[in-house]
């Protein structure tokens, strides 16, 4: 952005910086907020790439059209300053259309590659699921204090007690606080009936 700069006679007066997916739309993003609060009227948002200030051809249409009005200008530093001719405008708009739709197809990939690894019963991260440990692979594989717990749920459930009784139960005989809601949802997991 700097070199960007330099190389079209201007100065950059604040560098702002903010980790945040390019497909959040920009008005909800903090950093964001404040550089249009502080940017006044004749001035520069230079932005490394156009998938860095948005991923939706609306939103990044929107922004451009609101700049022009209150004479701002947007410049990117591979494309150039969008507000100086038409043929930066239609260049923008296809590339905004790619960005939307590889962000689209991000979100296909991530989807895909995290019902994979729920079905290859691989750990994603967060808190690990009640009964289990990781291996050094990352699968999750039963933990052996826990599944005692859990079969002593299994076996109050079939003894007909209900969830909150089976919470009871547990605190009394393991001294360990296992609310109903979640004894209700340990035990509706279908890949937890396969080891009880």
């Amino acid at each position: 952005c700097r070199a960007y700069a330099e190389l079209h006679d201007f100065k950059i007066d604040k560098v702002y910086q903010e980790c945040v997916s390019g497909s959040t739309e920009f008005r909800k993003r903090p950093v964001f907020q404040k550089v249009l609060s502080e940017l006044k009227s004749n001035s520069k948002l230079v932005v490394s790439r156009l998938d860095r200030l948005s991923r939706k051809v609306v939103d990044t249409l929107k922004l451009i059209d609101d700049f022009k009005k209150e004479r701002k200008e947007i410049c990117i530093t591979d494309i150039g300053n969008i507000h100086k001719d038409g043929v930066s405008k239609v260049f923008v708009t296809i590339l905004a259309s790619l960005a939307e739709i590889e962000r689209e197809n991000i979100s296909i990939r991530i989807k895909a590659s995290k019902k994979v690894a729920r079905e290859q019963r691989k750990h994603q991260g967060g808190y690990l699921e009640f009964g289990y440990s990781k291996d050094e692979n990352g699968k999750l594989i039963p933990n052996e204090k826990e599944f005692v717990i859990l079969q002593s749920m299994f076996n109050l459930r079939k003894s007909g007690l209900g969830y909150r009784k089976i919470s009871d139960e547990i605190k009394k005989k393991f001294g360990r606080t296992i609310y109903f809601p979640q004894v209700h949802k340990i035990l509706n997991r279908p890949h937890n009936r396969q080891f009880i």
